[in-house]
């Protein structure tokens, strides 16, 4: 009987972690952190541009939030953590575009779209690093 209890222990705590969420909660999900992180941004950033990854980790959400600053007139972007369950953020400090380029996905697929007519799959940035 012990021997049974310690094998279904593991199965009965990793339950919670196989269930699933319905697609349209996962969209409410992205929703919220985009509206929460767009809140508590320190300024207002003209046209911007917000990449909620999909479903976050465990216990948050995670949100980059790119555009151009009217304090400095240049391109900046904002790291934003959401609480999953307080439902808080918390906002790093700008960031400037040469510190941090955030890959769109139409960049994505170009690159996808250029490995697979060269057959090359290494991913080299243009200072020639890997």
């Amino acid at each position: 009987m012990r021997l049974r209890l310690l094998c279904a222990l593991p199965l009965l705590l990793a339950a919670p972690l196989a269930h699933a969420s319905s697609p349209d909660a996962w969209e409410e999900f992205r929703a919220d952190v985009e509206k929460s992180c767009l809140a508590s941004l320190p300024e207002a950033l003209g046209t911007p541009n917000v990449f909620v990854e999909p479903t976050g980790t465990q216990s948050f959400g995670l949100a980059a939030i790119e555009g151009l600053s009217p304090e400095s007139k240049s391109q900046i972007t904002y790291l934003c953590v959401y609480d999953k369950q307080k439902k808080t953020v918390e906002v790093s400090p700008p960031i400037a575009a040469e510190f941090l380029h955030v890959v769109r996905e139409s960049e994505r697929e170009a690159a996808a779209a250029e490995r697979a007519k060269t057959g090359d799959n290494k991913t080299v940035d243009e200072a020639g690093q890997e």
